[in-house]
């Protein structure tokens, strides 16, 4: 779709709805049109390093006696939710594309796990003009680590699907430091990214940065590690500026709130910003801060309260000191337990608040029961 329709349609739409309605589309496509146009590149367990499959909350066990019966249930429900992890190392070439990171084959077939997500609904498969591409209009190299990633210039998933590949890599091979690694340009312009670049872990490896052009391997190493794995937390950790670390584990109470320019969003942000401030809590918009200064006020925050979303992330600059953490949902029949994980693994007080449902119904906006706030935060502090 041409960027100008675009542009028109964001203003004459929600873009609540506007992404209700492409993800509908793309689930259409995939059922359809997609199974023509980009047929699977088969693998078999033989060609990989590494395949296979783990259960999160069986590795670790959530407490969940005090949680809200709903997040009781889907903890229940996801007992046996699996993740994989695996390591290729496809020996023939193949094409990246610039968009979303798809790899194609020699045969014009995808390479499933050159994604480490690759069969969410909302992924939209690569532009069709990629099997069309010659030769002498790529940028090729030999060898290439592919960093790229479904929603690889997420703050939270950088942490947890991106940057740990580098760890599972060094772990499981030894891995080359001279081995050029290929991300995309929206990840490397990200302002964490650049933060972390200056240490010499990530300042001595060869960055290719994939804008525009299309990239074809010769041979590429394509991996996916767990995630929530809490070892790759502490690696992270080490890798943050000393001065950054000054102060933590001090006792700052803060609530982490969102601009409802960011679509997820408390309607009755003033009522919740007084109940907090009843409990000594002060107010923080992550979006204000620099990256150094999230990671001084998280951690030395002794407890927080947040609406879900990429900003929580940063309680692992927390760790190594205790903390309370109270996530807000907003109102859905799926509540996603990236931080529930977290939290369990650093070792944090855990608790969840389901908001109730806004006035406007395409804003992103939600509503949080003050009474119930106060509550949920009277128990956190308790326990």
């Amino acid at each position: 779709m041409p960027s100008r329709v675009k542009e028109l349609l964001k203003k004459a739409f929600p873009l609540v709805l506007l992404r209700n309605v492409q993800l509908e589309v793309n689930k259409l496509r995939i059922k359809t049109i997609d199974k023509w146009l980009f047929p699977e590149q088969p693998f078999q367990q033989k060609d990989f390093t590494i395949r296979h499959d783990a259960y999160p909350f069986r590795l670790h066990p959530v407490p969940a006696s005090h949680l809200d019966e709903r997040l009781q249930q889907q903890i229940a429900d996801n007992y046996n939710w699996t993740q994989d992890e695996y390591l290729l190392i496809y020996e023939d070439p193949c094409i990246i594309e610039p968009q979303f990171g798809w790899a194609l084959s020699q045969q014009n077939k995808l390479i499933y796990p050159s994604l480490g997500f690759s069969r969410v609904p909302y992924l939209p498969k690569p532009d069709a003009r990629i099997k069309k591409m010659r030769k002498d209009s790529l940028e090729e190299y030999d060898e290439l680590v592919s960093f790229r990633d479904t929603g690889e210039e997420n703050y939270y998933h950088f942490y947890n699907d991106v940057l740990v590949k580098l760890f599972f890599l060094e772990e499981k091979l030894g891995l080359d430091p001279s081995i050029p690694i290929l991300i995309s340009a929206k990840l490397y312009n990200r302002a964490f990214f650049q933060y972390f670049l200056q240490h010499p872990y990530l300042r001595s490896r060869r960055w290719i940065v994939q804008d525009q052009q299309y990239i074809r391997s010769k041979k590429t190493y394509f991996c996916k590690p767990l995630t929530h794995t809490p070892h790759y937390y502490q690696r992270i950790l080490k890798m943050v500026q000393p001065e950054d670390r000054v102060g933590a584990g001090g006792e700052r109470r803060i609530f982490i709130t969102r601009s409802p320019q960011r679509l997820r969003y408390i309607e009755n942000n003033a009522e919740v910003e007084a109940v907090c401030r009843e409990f000594g809590f002060e107010t923080v918009d992550f979006d204000l801060l620099t990256l150094p200064e999230q990671i001084r006020v998280m951690g030395q925050a002794r407890y927080v309260v947040g609406i879900h979303g990429a900003g929580l992330t940063n309680m692992l600059f927390r760790s190594g000191y205790s903390m309370g953490l109270l996530e807000i949902y907003p109102p859905s029949t799926y509540f996603p337990f990236h931080y529930i994980l977290m939290a369990d693994q650093l070792g944090y007080q855990y608790d969840g608040l389901i908001g109730e449902v806004g006035t406007s119904k395409y804003s992103g906006g939600f509503y949080a029961n003050p009474m119930e706030l106060r509550q949920r935060i009277e128990s956190l502090i308790k326990r």
